[in-house]
C-alpha cells in the first residue's frame, strides 16, 4: 500500500469522474441479527458473510440494537423467569470490540424484562418489563376472576434506565399499563366505565384469554421516535400497535394529563384491532399477532409512515406500511364513536410460502426497499416497493427481528479536548463487497448538507479548507491510517491524533466521512460521524 498523499489525492481526483451504479437492490448497508438459540450476535454484508460478531454468556432475551457508535445493545436471557416466550431478564451493551460495557438486571418476583430494548439519543435505554400482579390485585383492577387462571396476572410497563456502572443503573422514567385501564364488567371494581367512550384505555378484560401465564398485553417490540418524542408499541395479544408519550414525568406518565400532548400517559393512538375498544367487531381486525412496528425516518421513501410485520393475517404472513392519521395540529384524527384509521395499508408484501407465525419484523431502507425477517423461517430477506426479491439471506434456525445498519463508519468516541489532546478512532466496516478497495476518510467543519457531489452519489462533508487540509495530509502523524486499502473483509482503522493545544475559543463542530474506490470509480460513501472539539 502506497502512504503518499499525492497518490491520495491523484486516486480519489479520478475517481469522482466515474461512478459504480447503486441502484435499489439490494440496499448497500449491513444487516445484524442473532440466531435465538445462539450466544453470538452477527452484521453480515451483502453477501450473507459474517464480519463482525459479539459474544455474549446469554442467549438473547431476543431484541438487539447496533448504536450509532458502533456498540451493540441487547436483551438476555435469565434462566429462572417464567415459562412465556421472550423472557428476558437482563440488558448489556457491548463495545465494538466485543468488551461487556454494562449489565443491568432487571427480574424478581415483582417483575421480570422481556422482549425488546431500545436506545435513546441520551444514552438511556427503554425496558418491558411485566408487574406480576397477584389475583386479588387483578380483581381489584377490575379484572374478571373467572377468566383467570393461576395464581399471577401479568400487565406490562417500561422503563427508561439511565447507566450509571458496569452493572447499575437508575431508572428515569417509568409507564405502567396498569395506570391506564378501564373495564364495564363489575361497576362494584376500579376502573370501572364504558370502553367505547375510552379508546385511550386499555380494557384489562380483553383480550377475555390471556395465553402465556395470564399475559395479558404480551408487548413485543418497542420504537422510540425521537421526532416526537414518541414510543411505539406492539401489544401481541390486543392485536393492536400503541403510541404513548414520552415527554411527561413519570408522575405525569401515571395520570391523565401532563406532557407536551396534555394526555399524560394514556394512549395517543393505537391501530390495528378496533374490538379492543369496542369500536369495532372481527371484521375490522387488521393485525393478528404482530410484531417490530417502527417508524421510517425523515429522508426515507415513506417518511413518517410505519412498517410493521403482520404475522397471522388470514392467508399468510405480510409486511405493511401504514400512514398514520394526523391533522394539522400533530394530533392523532378520531371521529368519536369509531376506529382510529387507516383503513388499510399504503403498501403491503406477501408471498406463497412467505409466513411466520411469531417473533418477526420488517424495516423501510434508505433506498425504499424494505427488509423483512421471517423469524420463524429463520430467513432475512430484501424486496423492491413492486415485491421483487432483491436479497435474500437464510442462517436457519430462528430469528426475533433483524437490523438494518447504513453506517460503515464509528468513531470510538464523540467529543475531544484540544487543550488536553488525544485519539479518536474511526473503525470502517463495509463488508466483502468492497475487499481490497481503497478508502480515504476526510472531514468537513461546515456541515454536512448539500455535501460534496461524485457523480451520481454524494460524500455528506461540504468543501471547506479541513476537507483539503484532510485529503492532502492523509496518513500524516495528526491523521493515521486515514489512506489505505481495505482488507478482505472491508476492514480498516484510522486515527485523529491531536497534541495538546490551545487557542480554540469555543468547541468546534467536525464531520468525518468516508468514500471507497478502486483506480477510476467512487464505490461507496459512508454517512457523516459527528465529533466535537471542545477547547
Amino acid at each position: 500500500m502506497r502512504n503518499s498523499s499525492t497518490f491520495a489525492f491523484g486516486c480519489f481526483a479520478l475517481a469522482l469522474f466515474s461512478l459504480a451504479s447503486r441502484g435499489q437492490a439490494p440496499a448497500p448497508g449491513l444487516r445484524l441479527y442473532c440466531q435465538n438459540s445462539s450466544l453470538v450476535t452477527q452484521l453480515v454484508d451483502v453477501n450473507g458473510t459474517a464480519i463482525h460478531t459479539w459474544t455474549s454468556a446469554y442467549n438473547p432475551g431476543l431484541g438487539l440494537r447496533m448504536l450509532s457508535d458502533g456498540k451493540l445493545l441487547r436483551s438476555a436471557r435469565i434462566v429462572g423467569g417464567p415459562a412465556i416466550g421472550g423472557l428476558g431478564g437482563a440488558v448489556q451493551r457491548f463495545a465494538l470490540n466485543g468488551t461487556l460495557e454494562w449489565e443491568f438486571h432487571y427480574h424478581n418476583t415483582l417483575h421480570w424484562s422481556h422482549h425488546d430494548v431500545e436506545p435513546l439519543p441520551n444514552g438511556n435505554v427503554l425496558i418491558i418489563a411485566w408487574d406480576n400482579w397477584t389475583v386479588a390485585e387483578a380483581t381489584a383492577f377490575g379484572r374478571t376472576a373467572s377468566l383467570i387462571t393461576g395464581t399471577v396476572v401479568r400487565t406490562d410497563h417500561i422503563i427508561e434506565v439511565q447507566p450509571t456502572g458496569p452493572t447499575t443503573g437508575t431508572i428515569v422514567w417509568e409507564w405502567h399499563v396498569k395506570d391506564h385501564l378501564i373495564q364495564d364488567a363489575n361497576a362494584s371494581a376500579g376502573n370501572f366505565g364504558v370502553v367505547a367512550q375510552h379508546p385511550e384505555l386499555v380494557d384489562i378484560n380483553f383480550p377475555a384469554i390471556a395465553s402465556q401465564a395470564a399475559d395479558i398485553n404480551h408487548a413485543n417490540g418497542l420504537y422510540y421516535d425521537a421526532q416526537h418524542d414518541w414510543i411505539i408499541i406492539s401489544s401481541h395479544n390486543q392485536n393492536e400497535i400503541w403510541i404513548i408519550d414520552h415527554s411527561t414525568t413519570t408522575a405525569q406518565a401515571a395520570g391523565h394529563t401532563g406532557g407536551q400532548r396534555g394526555r399524560g400517559g394514556d394512549l395517543l393512538y393505537r391501530w390495528g384491532n378496533p374490538q379492543a375498544y369496542d369500536a369495532g367487531t372481527a371484521a375490522n381486525q387488521m393485525l393478528y399477532g404482530q410484531h417490530n412496528p417502527r417508524r421510517i425516518p425523515t429522508g426515507y421513501p415513506g417518511a413518517g409512515n410505519v412498517t410493521v410485520f403482520n404475522n397471522n393475517y388470514p392467508g399468510g404472513s405480510r409486511a405493511w406500511e401504514i400512514s398514520l392519521p394526523m391533522d394539522s395540529s400533530g394530533n392523532f384524527a378520531l371521529v368519536p364513536g369509531n376506529a382510529y384509521g387507516p383503513a388499510a395499508p399504503v403498501w403491503s408484501y406477501s408471498a406463497a410460502g412467505f409466513t411466520s407465525a411469531n417473533i418477526s419484523g420488517c424495516q423501510r431502507l434508505p433506498n425504499g426497499n424494505t427488509m423483512i425477517c421471517s423469524g420463524a423461517q429463520g430467513r432475512i430477506f430484501e424486496v423492491t416497493p413492486a415485491g421483487t426479491l432483491a436479497w435474500n439471506h437464510q442462517p436457519g434456525g430462528t430469528i426475533f427481528h433483524a437490523q438494518y445498519v447504513d453506517r460503515a463508519l464509528w468513531s470510538s468516541s464523540p467529543t475531544l479536548t484540544l487543550s488536553g489532546g488525544g485519539v479518536v478512532d474511526f473503525n470502517l466496516l463495509t463488508g466483502t463487497n468492497h475487499a481490497n478497495e481503497m478508502y480515504i476518510v476526510l472531514a468537513s467543519t461546515s456541515g454536512t448538507s448539500p455535501g460534496f457531489s461524485l457523480g451520481g452519489s454524494v460524500l455528506p462533508l461540504n468543501m471547506d479548507d479541513l476537507m483539503l487540509f484532510t485529503l492532502n495530509s492523509a496518513n500524516s502523524a495528526m491523521l493515521v491510517n486515514t489512506f489505505g486499502v481495505l482488507n478482505a473483509q472491508g476492514e480498516a482503522q484510522a486515527s485523529l491524533v491531536l497534541p495538546p493545544l490551545a487557542g480554540l475559543p469555543a468547541a468546534l463542530q467536525l464531520h468525518f466521512a468516508a468514500a471507497l474506490f478502486n483506480a477510476s470509480t467512487i464505490t461507496a460513501t459512508s454517512i457523516a460521524v459527528p465529533l466535537t472539539i471542545l477547547p
